[in-house]
């Protein structure tokens, strides 16, 4: 499948970059050694670029016939102009392309734009795992949310 111009695979040259992006947007972010076991592993993962600069990405792996969504993220300063919806859409071709039926997430029940940007796209909260993440108080809970391909 040929990627659009301004999306390419993740690559270790991108750890930087992505790691920033990670420590900007997120109060728990990953630790830079997640980012880069995720692409010692080769996971399918893909950033998208804006003027050779990256400003979103999006990690996801394979397991039997379902696409497990790790990470999705873009800078905030490119926030809400659709650069994550057009990683997820390529992330679900790719998928398709690979052979898996859904796609699984989870995601903090306090993230009500990430759960907004999930309903729209399709998702369905299929369970709960609580004490997932940690937070302020203490532990919250994941929403775990499936999408058919």
């Amino acid at each position: 499948m040929e990627l659009p111009s301004n999306i390419r695979p993740l690559e270790v040259v991108d750890l930087e970059q992505v790691v920033d992006i990670e420590q900007r947007t997120h109060e728990y972010p990953w630790k830079k050694s997640i980012h880069l076991s995720c692409i010692e592993q080769e996971y399918p993962s893909l950033v998208l670029e804006q003027n050779s600069t990256v400003i979103g990405y999006v990690v996801f792996n394979y397991l039997f016939d379902e696409c497990h969504l790790m990470n999705i993220t873009t800078a905030p300063s490119h926030q809400g102009q659709g650069f994550a919806t057009q990683l997820i859409k390529l992330m679900y071709k790719q998928a398709k392309l690979a052979g898996m039926q859904s796609v699984l997430l989870e995601v903090r029940e306090s993230n009500h734009p990430a759960l907004s940007f999930y309903i729209k796209e399709g998702f369905e909260e299929i369970g709960r795992r609580p004490n997932y993440y940690p937070n302020k108080e203490g532990r919250e809970a994941a929403i775990v949310m499936r999408r058919s391909l």
